[in-house]
């Protein structure tokens, strides 16, 4: 049965010196704004949510130019694998199934270096995590990453205009526009 796919996330940073920021400020000395986020893929979750929450400390920029070029390489490629950000050994794997995904949470062994984000055959040494196979239609998984990438976007409006013309935000803002374009 296919499931569900949803993303939630807020963010948790120094907002008072973030609105203060010039886009080349924020590039310079940020990079990134922190927060929380889960992925619940059919009822399998990764990262943690919830409202009250008073701290973050995911790179939430970064997950979202990552899940945006996650959901243009599942499109492409039968087998995408990703590594999670800040967990060298932690990957989610995605095996194509015609419009659908079959996403797990693989192990790996530590690596002395691991350079690649994304690879497209699974590495022998994979082991199934706490949960796998949740089939999710990869449509749902390209919208539902679409739609909160621009919530991130409106809330960085919103924070501080003058971000939008961060390099990191541009990123962002350019993987929304070639993905919308490739539906």
């Amino acid at each position: 049965m296919v499931g569900i796919f949803t993303i939630s996330f807020k963010a948790y940073d120094n907002f008072d010196e973030i609105k203060k920021m010039s886009a080349e400020e924020f590039d310079f000395t940020k990079q990134d704004i922190e927060g929380i986020i889960e992925l619940n893929f059919n009822g399998n979750k990764y990262g943690m949510f919830f409202d009250d929450c008073p701290f973050g400390d995911e790179r939430l920029i970064r997950w979202f130019i990552d899940l945006l070029t996650l959901a243009q390489k599942i499109k492409k490629y039968n087998y995408v694998a990703y590594r999670i950000p800040d967990r060298a050994n932690w990957w989610f794997e995605f095996i194509g199934q015609e419009n659908k995904v079959c996403v797990s949470l693989v192990e790996d062994i530590e690596r002395d270096l691991i350079l690649d984000l994304f690879i497209y055959e699974p590495h022998k040494e994979f082991r199934y995590s706490s949960w796998k196979e949740s089939l999710i239609d990869i449509d749902i998984f390209v919208k539902e990453t679409l739609i909160n990438a621009q919530k991130f976007l409106s809330f960085v409006s919103v924070l501080n205009p003058q971000l939008l013309k961060s390099e990191n935000i541009k990123m962002v803002q350019n993987l929304i526009y070639e993905l919308k374009h490739s539906l």
